[in-house]
């Protein structure tokens, strides 16, 4: 069936319903996303820097690199390419959510977004992408068995917060495990209570189509600008399988991290029922255009092992981890949908980092 062909029959079915009705709203376009590890946040971040490219947003980008001083909190030191007069409009990249240095750069109408998942999936992802079997010195043939059976153990002599290997996800919200165990619950749900007064919308990578109409409906963006390709994903063969007793003691590991996620988690859902049109639709359109630009765009994934040969579309791979990349069609590269859909975040930061310095050029002269 033709794309046109698709449309049609989306619409006979009712699916564009509410999509295509008149708006009551302007589309927000001065936005934070808080990009936490592992969680599909690289998938997030390529959707707000096609936004805001197409329509000439300023960024906040690092001096140098893709990554804005994390592990240490914002700092407005690490944002390069500015000045005091510059006025922002999106902050997407990596760094640990510092909220008054935040908000001291961003517009008072900023909306806060930011992404969580399960934390065993989650956990299983970070250790084996960050390699922590190499930090901690781990010489075992099933190493993250042998990380769960003690974790304590390895955390101890890890060298760095033993926050960051025990909730990835709160320390990358920027939390810090300062109290006693005693008032850790309380104090957790203090914390979780304040980070949603913050944000607009907390997204859940395990349901990601949902949480992206919520999120569009919250920007008042059309559903084209949610459209998606998954950046970022690891091959099957890189994944590590989680019984349910390595799962119970994860979530005994990263105890706050599951506060978060079940608190967060009920939230979405809570929001989307509240939603004044019928969400379930808008997913399955969001699936469907999701499908379509798949078959334009890509040629193939990473199931096969081409050899990708345009830099752009190259992600990055830890020794010994075998990432997914997408080899384009070749009518899509000249397509720029197609293209920054599967442009990875390195070479779209230096594009967008190109793009204001010959912005602040043209200025000058």
């Amino acid at each position: 069936m033709t794309s046109s062909k698709q449309d049609r029959t989306l619409k006979r079915q009712g699916h564009y319903a509410f999509i295509k009705s008149s708006k009551t709203c302007t589309k927000k376009t001065n936005l934070f996303f808080l990009k936490t590890h592992k969680t599909g946040s690289s998938t997030v971040q390529n959707i707000l820097m096609r936004f805001g490219s197409a329509k000439n947003l300023t960024f906040v980008l690092p001096s140098k690199g893709h990554i804005l001083g994390w592990p240490r909190p914002f700092h407005r030191s690490f944002v390069g390419g500015g000045t005091k007069n510059t006025i922002y409009n999106i902050l997407c990249h990596h760094t640990r959510f510092d909220y008054k240095n935040i908000r001291d750069l961003m517009p008072d109408d900023t909306v806060y977004i930011t992404i969580v998942r399960n934390p065993v999936y989650m956990y299983e992802s970070v250790f084996t992408y960050f390699r922590f079997e190499k930090q901690f010195k781990i010489n075992s043939s099933e190493p993250f068995k042998t990380f769960l059976d003690n974790p304590s153990q390895f955390i101890k002599f890890g060298g760095k917060s033993p926050m960051r290997y025990r909730n990835p996800m709160l320390y990358d919200l920027g939390k810090d495990a300062k109290e006693s165990f005693s008032k850790q619950e309380q104090n957790v749900k203090a914390y979780i209570a304040r980070l949603e007064k913050i944000f607009s919308v907390v997204m859940i990578a395990d349901y990601f189509e949902e949480s992206l109409i919520l999120l569009k409906h919250e920007l008042c963006w059309d559903i084209d600008d949610v459209t998606f390709l998954k950046l970022n994903a690891r091959r099957d063969e890189s994944i590590r399988h989680v019984t349910n007793f390595m799962a119970k003691k994860i979530r005994k590991l990263c105890n706050m991290d599951t506060m978060l996620f079940n608190h967060f988690n009920k939230t979405l859902w809570s929001k989307l029922l509240k939603l004044p049109f019928d969400w379930r639709k808008e997913v399955a359109v969001l699936k469907e255009k999701n499908h379509q630009l798949q078959n334009k765009c890509i040629e193939s994934d990473s199931r096969e092992r081409t050899q990708i040969q345009d830099g752009r579309f190259k992600v990055y791979e830890p020794a010994g981890i075998a990432m997914k990349s997408f080899q384009l069609k070749k009518g899509a590269l000249i397509n720029d949908t197609c293209v920054n859909m599967a442009k990875s975040e390195k070479p779209f930061t230096s594009e967008l980092r190109k793009k204001r310095k010959h912005e602040i050029f043209q200025r000058s002269i």
